[in-house]
This record gives C-alpha cells, sequence and structure tokens, in this order.
C-alpha cells in the first residue's frame, strides 16, 4: 500500500528524495507528456446542443470526470517516480493550513519547491531545485499566455489575495451529492465536484463568503505563473495541489458510504451525460475506465492525515 504523507510530515530525506526523483524524471524525458496529457485534453467533451467549446467543458475540467481524470494522472505520474525511486509515493499540500500565511508555507522552501517568482527577472522561480539558474527544470515560454522567456514561473498573490480556508472546503464536504445536470460550471449547479472544482462562487451562493474562484481554481490563482495555464503541470506544485484535491475526493467518498451507503457509487452521470463523464467511459489518454479510479484502497494507496499546525516540523525561511 502506498501512503501518501502531507508536504509538513516527510522527513528532509524524503523531501531530497522526492525531489531528486521528480529531477530525474525530467532529465530522462519521462516528466513533458504529462503537460502535454493536461494540454491536449482540452478539446470540447459536450451534447450537440452546448456550446462546441473546450472552456465550456473538456474531458478533465467543468464536468464530472474532473476529479477520476486528475487521480488517474496521478497515479501514471507516481507510477513513473516509482520506476525510479521503488516505494516513493506523492506527497499532498493542505493549503488550508497555510491560509493565514501562504507566501511562508513550507512548500515553498528551498528543500521542497522553492518560492515565488522576481518580478524582475519576468517572474523566475530564484531559488530551490526548480530555479531556472540552476538549468535542472527547463520550462519553455508561452507567450501566447502572459508567460515570455523560458524558466519555471509563480506570481504569488497577484490575481487573488488569499488561498482557501478550512471552512471554504468544509462547504464541499457538506455536498451530498457528487455532481447534478446538466454537469457543468455554473456558480449555480450544486454538488461537490463543481463546489471543489471551484466554480460555485458568491453568484451562486451567498455562504460563500470570499470574493471570486474557489478551491482548485482559486490555488491556481494564488500561485500565478505556469498555474495559469492549460500547462500547468510545468510547475511541479501542481501535483502536490492535485493530490490534495484527491484526498479531499477519498475523504468525501468514505463519509458519503458512511452517510449514504445505498446511494453508491457516490458519482454521476451513470450515463447519458457527456462523453468522457459517464461512470463506464474510458478516461483518456489512458486505457481505465471512471469506475475503476472509484477506490483508492482497491488502487493501493492511502492519504495519512496532515499534521496540526502546531507540530509543523519545518519553518520556512522565505518566500494567479
Amino acid at each position: 500500500m502506498n501512503i501518501r504523507k502531507e508536504i509538513r510530515k516527510l522527513s528532509g530525506p524524503e523531501r531530497l528524495a522526492f525531489t531528486n526523483t521528480l529531477l530525474a524524471l525530467k532529465g530522462n524525458g519521462g516528466y513533458d507528456k504529462y503537460v502535454h496529457w493536461h494540454h491536449a485534453v482540452m478539446v470540447p467533451t459536450v451534447h450537440p446542443d452546448e456550446p462546441q467549446d473546450p472552456d465550456y467543458r473538456n474531458g478533465a475540467h467543468l464536468g464530472p470526470a474532473f476529479l477520476p481524470w486528475h487521480r488517474e494522472m496521478l497515479l501514471q505520474l507516481e507510477a513513473d517516480l516509482q520506476t525510479i525511486t521503488p516505494g516513493i509515493t506523492l506527497p499532498y499540500w493542505d493549503w488550508t493550513l497555510d491560509a493565514a500565511d501562504p507566501t511562508n508555507s513550507p512548500v515553498w522552501e528551498q528543500s521542497l519547491l522553492g518560492g515565488d517568482g522576481d518580478a524582475a527577472d519576468e517572474f523566475r522561480v530564484q531559488d530551490g531545485p526548480f530555479a531556472y539558474r540552476y538549468g535542472n527544470w527547463p520550462v519553455p515560454a508561452y507567450p501566447e499566455d502572459g508567460l515570455p522567456g523560458a524558466g519555471l514561473k509563480r506570481q504569488f498573490s497577484r490575481l487573488v489575495n488569499s488561498l482557501p480556508t478550512a471552512a471554504d472546503l468544509q462547504m464541499a464536504m457538506n455536498e451530498g451529492l457528487y455532481d447534478e445536470p446538466n454537469y457543468t460550471s455554473s456558480p449555480f449547479n450544486r454538488g461537490f465536484r463543481n463546489r471543489l472544482e471551484g466554480w460555485i462562487t458568491q453568484k451562486g451562493d451567498p455562504q460563500v463568503t470570499t470574493a471570486g474562484s474557489q478551491l482548485h481554481n482559486r490555488v491556481h490563482l494564488w500561485i500565478g505563473g505556469n498555474m495559469l495555464a492549460m500547462t500547468s503541470p510545468e510547475d511541479p506544485v501542481f501535483f502536490l495541489h492535485h493530490c490534495f484535491i484527491d484526498k479531499i475526493w477519498a475523504d468525501w467518498q468514505a463519509q458519503m458510504m458512511l452517510d449514504k451507503p445505498a446511494l453508491a457509487p457516490h458519482y454521476c452521470p451513470m450515463q447519458d451525460g457527456p462523453t468522457g463523464h459517464n461512470y463506464d467511459d474510458v478516461i483518456k489518454p489512458w486505457t481505465r475506465r471512471i469506475r475503476e479510479v472509484m477506490d483508492i484502497t482497491a488502487l493501493g494507496y492511502a492519504y495519512e492525515p496532515a499534521s496540526p499546525l502546531t507540530k509543523r516540523p519545518f519553518k520556512s525561511p522565505f518566500m494567479a
């Protein structure tokens, strides 16, 4: 059983092993396919009477497949990392623990992912193992996304000024249904998936206390830089972020099995929904079907609970 830990529970040697393994995967050419997969999935998965636009719904976003698609992607990456370092697992970043002081999260320490970009250097990350100056993490320019010049880029707090809180997350955990027709990103479309993906805003729910995008989307926007585009896996924080999103889904699934076992498998649509989003649809570009990624125990992994803030073992010297 693979046990995924929160970043605060990683020892110094575990941090080093994780970053070195990522660098090795990047160096042998195995990492860049994840950027390609995430970008290539941007094709419409819509009904004939819906907008033929990937920004309305695509195979991995703005619809029910958001969570299973990214779960499969995490499994693929973890398996690739284990070909280099047997037994290594993906860590997750519980950003709710850093909502009060996000720039000083341990995820940005030099021993993990490095910190913010420098405005005087096209917002390139300046420290940590993925910094442009070390030459170990090549990232191309994306001028079409407002990212000229090569190198990993971050722009903390430029588009939104805060990370989601535990209270924000609890609103998603309180949802009793996975999704609802018409399976869109409308702020009025209720359900766990749409809430967690971040589309239910104050416009659709006056109980939301923070203006703008929520939860998953808000984290991308707060980090900025390469995390803003559909090539966002260029930033390795993408996977630590999505590992937490996957944990949240797993926790919700476990709670639903206790609260509403008769409604299992706690997914919809079962059929007749958008292509790629139905329970028995293949998760492209891979071979597993959505129904095959519903149970993390059957997939061979589990999540270790996060450490309380008061027991955080690392203190950061640093700093959409």
